[in-house]
Parts: C-alpha cells; sequence; structure tokens
C-alpha cells in the first residue's frame, strides 16, 4: 500500500481552482480564522452563563493538581492559564474553544490533503469546523475540543510513519496522546484502532508495529504518569466514576432504545450528508480511486461508534461519546462526497451545515439561554445562577450566615462558581458514612454533623431537611434550571446555636 500523495492526487479534479496545495491550505487558513474570530465575538455578546460542568472546570482550575475526581487534568489546566490572562467570565473561560476547533480543523485538512489531495483537503477542513456538533462546542469549555486536536495530531503521525517510518512521526504520535489522554480517556481508542488498523491491513504492519511504536506507548504512558499517580493517591477516584457513572453496564441499565437515540442522532452531530457518507463508506463499501485509504480511514472510525452504540443498549451514551470517530470519518466522507458524481450532496452538506452553524452562532450571540422554553430545558443551565447567587448573598446579609450547604454536584458547581468572589463558603453536602462521588464532596463536604450555626442549606429533598432537622427559612429568587416553576427555590437553616 502507497500513502503518498503522489497516487492520491492522480483522481483529484484538475479543474478546480484549489489543486494548489498552498493557496488551498492558505485560503482555508484565513477562512477557518475568521470563523474562529466570529465564534469568539459571539461570545463576548452573549448573555449565556457558564453551566454547571463548566463552572465546575474553573473551579478546579483554582487549585491545580495532576487530576479531579472526573475528568483528567488539562481542561483545568487550561482554563487557569485563560483566567490568569483574561479573567473568570464565561466569555473568557470558553474563548479558546473556537480557536482549538479552527486548529483542529486545519490538521484535519494536512492530513486529507496528503492523502486524496488539495482540494479534499480544503474542503474537509471547511466541512469538519461548520459540523453541527463541532458549531455547538465552540460555544461552551468541555473537554472534547481538546481531545479531537490532538487525536488529528495522532492521525497526521500516523501518516508520517506510514510516509516514512521513523523516530519523529513515533514521538509526535507520543506526545499527541499522552496529552489527549490527559484532556479525555476516550484518547485511548487512537492506539487501540491503529493496533486493529494493522491486524486487518497486513501491508501496514511493518510500518506500524515497530520498536518506535513501543517508544511511542512509553511517551504516551510517561505523559499520563501524574494522573495515574493522583488517582492511586486518591482511591481511583476518576476511573471508578468513568467505570460507574458513565459505563456502569448491569441488566438493570439494559435499554432498549439508548442505542438507537445515540445513533440517530449522529446525523445532527456530523450533518446529515457526511454521517450518510461513512455510512456508505461501510456499508455500501464506497470508495474514492485510492481504496485501501478509505479503508484505513474506516478502521479509524467506525469501530467507535459501534462500541459506543453498544454501550448505549447497556447503559446510557451521551451523544458526544462519538465524537472521535469524526477526525478520520469526516475525511474519508468529504473524499466522497467532493467526487460524487452528483453535486447536489457536496451543495446541501455546505448549505444545511453552514446555516446551521450560522443559527447556532447568532443565537450564541443574541439569545438569552433563561428564556428558553419548556422544551429547552437544556438550555437553561446557562443563565440564572448570578441572579441567585446575588439571592443567596442578600439572605446571608440578612440571616448573618457564613456557609452555604449545597446538595448535588450540579448545583454545588454552580452556586460555587456564582459565589467566587464572595466571603461564603460554598459546601456539598456528604452524608456521614457515604463515600464521596463528586470533587465537591471529596474537598469541601459537609456531613450534618459539622458546623451548623451560620449555615444555610439550598436544593435539599423534603426527606433530607426532617432527617437534619432544618427548617424553611426563605424562599429566593433564583431563575435556574433546578427551580420551581416561578423561578424560585426555598432555603433552609438550623434554629438555635
Amino acid at each position: 500500500m502507497t500513502l503518498p500523495t503522489t497516487e492520491a492526487r492522480k483522481g483529484a479534479r484538475v479543474t478546480d481552482r484549489l489543486q494548489d496545495r498552498w493557496l488551498g491550505l492558505s485560503s482555508l487558513a484565513v477562512i477557518l480564522a475568521a470563523i474562529a474570530a466570529s465564534r469568539v465575538l459571539a461570545l463576548f455578546l452573549s448573555p449565556s452563563e457558564l453551566g454547571f460542568d463548566e463552572a465546575q472546570y474553573v473551579l478546579w482550575s483554582q487549585h491545580f493538581d495532576f487530576g479531579y475526581f472526573t475528568k483528567p487534568p488539562l481542561i483545568a489546566w487550561v482554563i487557569g492559564l485563560e483566567t490568569k490572562v483574561c479573567g473568570s467570565g464565561a466569555a473568557c473561560v470558553r474563548s479558546i474553544v473556537p480557536l482549538v476547533n479552527s486548529a483542529t480543523a486545519f490538521v484535519l485538512a494536512l492530513v486529507a490533503a496528503r492523502l486524496y489531495g488539495p482540494r479534499t483537503g480544503f474542503w474537509t477542513g471547511l466541512f469538519f469546523v461548520i459540523m453541527p456538533g463541532i458549531a455547538v462546542s465552540s460555544f461552551l469549555i468541555t473537554t472534547d475540543p481538546f481531545l479531537l486536536f490532538f487525536w488529528s495530531i495522532g492521525l497526521l503521525a500516523i501518516l508520517l510513519q506510514l510516509e516514512r517510518p521513523g523516530l519523529k512521526p513515533a514521538l509526535l504520535f507520543g506526545v499527541a496522546a499522552g496529552l489527549g489522554l490527559n484532556a479525555k480517556y476516550a484518547m485511548i481508542y487512537l492506539p487501540a484502532l491503529v493496533a486493529l488498523a494493522g491486524a486487518m491491513m497486513p501491508e501496514l504492519r511493518s510500518r506500524l508495529f515497530r520498536r518506535e511504536s513501543l517508544l511511542a506507548l512509553a511517551v504516551m504512558l510517561l505523559l499520563i504518569a501524574p494522573n495515574l499517580v493522583w488517582n492511586a493517591l486518591n482511591g481511583f477516584a476518576t476511573f471508578e466514576h468513568t467505570a460507574n457513572d458513565n459505563i456502569g453496564w448491569s441488566l438493570s441499565r439494559l435499554n432498549a432504545k439508548k442505542g438507537f437515540e445515540f445513533f440517530g442522532a449522529q446525523f445532527g452531530i456530523a450533518g446529515p450528508v457526511i454521517f450518510g457518507a461513512m455510512l456508505n463508506a461501510l456499508f455500501l463499501k464506497a470508495r474514492t480511486e485510492t481504496p485501501r485509504t478509505d479503508v484505513l480511514l474506516v478502521i479509524l472510525s467506525w469501530p467507535i461508534l459501534f462500541a459506543i452504540t453498544i454501550q448505549g443498549f447497556l447503559a446510557q451514551a451521551n451523544v458526544n461519546w462519538g465524537a472521535t470517530a469524526y477526525p478520520a470519518g469526516v475525511i474519508v466522507a468529504t473524499a466522497l462526497v467532493i467526487r460524487h458524481r452528483w453535486r447536489f450532496f457536496f451543495w446541501t452538506n455546505l448549505v444545511v451545515c453552514g446555516l446551521a452553524s450560522l443559527v447556532i452562532l447568532l443565537g450564541t450571540a443574541f439569545y438569552n439561554p433563561g428564556e428558553a422554553p419548556g422544551a429547552g430545558k437544556q438550555l437553561r443551565q446557562l443563565a440564572g445562577w448570578q441572579t441567585t447567587a446575588e439571592s443567596l448573598q442578600d439572605l446571608a446579609a440578612r440571616t448573618g450566615a457564613r456557609r452555604i450547604v449545597v446538595e448535588g454536584r450540579a448545583l454545588t458547581a454552580g452556586i460555587a462558581y456564582a459565589l467566587r468572589d464572595s466571603d461564603l463558603e460554598v459546601l456539598a453536602h456528604l452524608p456521614q458514612g457515604e463515600a464521596p462521588s463528586d470533587q465537591f464532596e471529596l474537598g469541601q463536604p459537609w456531613n450534618g454533623e459539622d458546623e451548623r450555626q451560620g449555615t444555610l442549606l439550598l436544593g435539599f429533598s423534603a426527606k433530607d431537611i426532617e432527617r437534619l432537622g432544618a427548617t424553611q427559612i426563605a424562599t429566593i429568587v433564583a431563575p435556574i434550571y433546578a427551580a420551581e416553576k416561578d423561578g424560585t427555590m426555598p432555603v433552609y437553616g438550623f434554629a438555635g446555636p
């Protein structure tokens, strides 16, 4: 199998204006930079506040460590650097994501250009950055953009290794995989898929299975080692969370429809044309002029979607869990779409995904998520936190309270972030005898036997309030997702000393 560019270029259409690689990638870089700048501008115009997951990462970033309860440390490190430069507001915290997504698109364009020619490279980068899932992710701070960036660097390293095996591509792969693991453990799929590709494609084995490959794995393990040590010192908290809360296989969680829901949602994540082309490559064996290259990219993408679909049937599967299928998937899909004799698919993808990206950008810039109707309850996670925090501060000033104890990770994260500049201490409720289930319960617990005087309780069930012997002392304005329909929440306290 020959993967350098000469073979791939033979099939590219010479009439296309973007045949010159330098011009195509240079033009793409300008377009990607403009898209990133417009998305950053939308963030600074947006009335949106941080959601509770995002707030959680910001709070982690205030305490440097090699691990945190539910995620590896990279996202907290990045936010920590951001906040020193720009501040801890929502726009500042999120502003790096559009830049990372555009950078990922450019790396994928480099890979696609080497495999299929400059025209495919140009459209791969553009199609990736306007995918609906990427458009949405550009306005939230999550682990996925960083994971996808290092995954794409890993794909580039694989290609370089196939073209000219040696020490440099092996080191590049090891660094990309190690940093990717520090972003999200799903990075481990990539070396596993490389091994699968070598097993299924004999012509690649001599280039993939070499002494340098062991060095790449050693570098990867070296970079993730501090996080492994942190886990060992903290009861393997992140691994246990991943196994129990994310994977969580059990007969009681079998679900006949979650897998189908996950799979169907991928049409929305990637866009119907790109995902349809990926399906075409797998099931109908659609191929370009370099079919073995197509097969390699299918191997580096589809097993992930199959695995997560099965996970959906066995327990649950969030729609973004298949994100790592798309760096390789979008390359082969784009190659097929731009070569198809019907230009309808090309223009449909460009128009549909382009318009979707524009709507998402404008919605981010100007729509207040606090006004979302009942069907948009998820959006209300991005609003109301500051108003709720101000209500709590007013109540604490009137009652002399010094601390607030909150029930549940999501509510604790949102309240603690909103009160980050106040003198109020925010603690997480951890009943005596129970093991911590999140970072707040691990680092700042309150068990019911701790200091009660000057303590306010928020988000507790009636059963817990009765058990603790607390009483309701106020109802505050709290226009957040967890509030009553009238936008209020009860706050409880303790009588006497």
